[in-house]
C-alpha cells in the first residue's frame, strides 16, 4: 500500500513520538502531552483523553521514560522489598500498590530478601542507585537499621503490615492486637482451656501485637500460658509451623488448640498434628491468621484473621503519593481493620 493511502492512524517507522499522536488524533500537541505525561497537569475531558489514549495504542506509543526522568526529576519507579515474594501475603498487596501507582505512570520493582538483613541493605542500595522515588518496606523491624538506611538516603519510604517502635515512619498496618483479640475470645468461648502458641519473633510489630492479642484475653480470663506451651519461629513459615508444632507435641500431651501466628505456620502445625496421628480438629485445633488465598480450601479449611492486604497495598500507594508530594504530611500509621473467620480447623468444644 503506498504511503499515499496509508490509514491516518497508521504506524510511523520508528519510535512513535508525541508529536505523532497529537498529527494522528487531531488534537494540540500540549493537550496530548497532559494526557500521555505522568503526572501532568491540566482539565482535559474524558472524551478526548480517551481519543488520546485509544489513537496512542493504535500507534504503539510508549513514553520516554529517560526524556521523563530528566524532565521532572523522577524515574517513575518504586521499590517494593519482601522477605520472599512466594509468600502468598504479597501478591495481593503488590496488587493493591500497582491498582493506584500504575495509572500515575509509575513501576514496582520487587526485592526478595530471604530474610538476611545483608541482602535486605545490599537491595536498599541498589534500589538507591537507580534513582526510585521511594521504597515500600515489607520487612520492618521495631528497630530497623534499613529504615535508618532509607532515611539517610532521604528515600521516601513507607512500611508495610509492621512498624518501627518509634513510629516516625508512614506505615500501613493490619490491627493485629484487635485481632488476635477476637480470635482468642472465640477460642476460650469454645470451650478451649489447654492452649499453646506459636509466635513470630518479638523484634517485630505483628508479632508484639498478636502475642499481646493473646495475652490480654488470656489475663481477662485469669489464666496464663506455661512455658512449654509457647515456641516462637524465626520467620513465617511452612516448615516453621511443623518445627514448632513438633516441639509443642513431644512430651506426648498435645493441647487442645493451637493458635499460631500466621497461616503459614498454621499450614506446618496441622502436617506435624496429622504426622503425629493427631485429627484436626477432633484432637486438637489449629487456627492462624492473615487469611491467605486457599486456606478455605485446604483439609479442615483453616480458621484464621482476615488481613484485607489488597486494601493495604492501595493505602500504602496512597500514602506514598502523599509523602513524595513537596508539601509532604507528618508521619502517620494506618490501621486497616481484621475480620475473624471461622472455619473447620477449630470446633466447638461445648457442643
Amino acid at each position: 500500500m503506498s504511503s499515499s493511502k496509508r490509514s491516518k492512524t497508521a504506524p510511523r517507522a520508528g519510535r512513535v513520538k508525541l508529536a505523532d499522536v497529537a498529527t494522528a488524533s487531531g488534537v494540540h500537541y500540549s493537550t496530548v502531552s497532559r494526557v500521555l505525561r505522568p503526572g501532568s497537569k491540566g482539565r482535559i475531558s474524558d472524551a478526548v483523553a480517551e481519543h488520546v489514549r485509544a489513537v496512542a495504542r493504535e500507534l504503539g506509543y510508549q513514553p520516554n521514560s529517560v526524556a521523563a526522568s530528566m524532565r521532572t526529576n523522577s524515574t517513575y519507579s518504586i521499590g517494593l522489598i519482601v522477605h520472599d515474594m512466594s509468600d502468598p501475603v504479597y501478591p495481593p498487596i503488590l496488587t493493591g500498590i500497582e491498582e493506584v501507582l500504575s495509572p500515575q505512570g509509575f513501576a514496582v520493582l520487587v526485592g526478595n530478601t530471604g530474610y538476611d538483613l545483608a541482602v535486605e541493605m545490599d537491595v536498599v542500595n541498589r534500589m538507591a542507585s537507580r534513582l526510585v522515588d521511594g521504597i515500600f518496606l515489607a520487612t520492618t523491624r521495631l528497630e530497623d537499621p534499613i529504615v535508618e538506611r532509607c532515611q539517610d538516603l532521604d528515600i521516601p519510604l513507607v512500611s508495610v503490615l509492621r512498624q518501627t517502635q518509634s513510629r516516625d515512619t508512614p506505615a500501613v498496618i493490619n490491627d493485629c492486637l484487635g485481632g488476635m483479640q477476637a480470635l482468642t475470645r472465640q477460642v476460650l468461648a469454645w470451650g478451649h482451656r489447654d492452649i499453646a502458641v506459636i509466635l513470630a519473633p518479638q523484634n517485630l510489630s505483628t508479632g508484639r501485637e498478636r502475642w499481646r492479642g493473646i495475652s490480654d484475653v488470656l489475663s481477662e480470663n485469669g489464666m496464663t500460658l506455661p512455658e512449654h506451651r509457647i515456641v516462637h519461629v524465626e520467620h513465617m513459615s511452612v516448615d516453621e509451623g511443623e518445627r514448632a508444632a513438633r516441639t509443642l507435641l513431644a512430651d506426648g500431651a498435645p493441647p487442645e488448640a493451637i493458635i499460631c501466628v500466621n497461616d503459614l505456620v498454621a499450614i506446618g502445625a496441622i502436617r506435624a498434628c496429622r504426622a503425629a496421628g493427631l485429627n484436626v480438629p477432633r484432637d486438637i485445633g489449629i487456627s492462624g491468621y492473615n487469611d491467605i488465598p486457599l486456606v478455605d480450601m485446604i483439609d479442615p479449611p483453616l480458621t484464621t484473621v482476615r488481613m484485607n492486604l489488597k486494601e493495604i497495598g492501595r493505602t500504602a500507594a496512597e500514602l506514598m503519593l502523599a509523602h513524595m508530594a513537596p508539601d509532604a504530611p507528618p508521619s502517620r500509621t494506618v490501621r486497616i481493620d481484621a475480620e475473624l473467620v471461622l472455619r473447620a480447623s477449630l470446633r466447638n468444644l461445648n457442643g
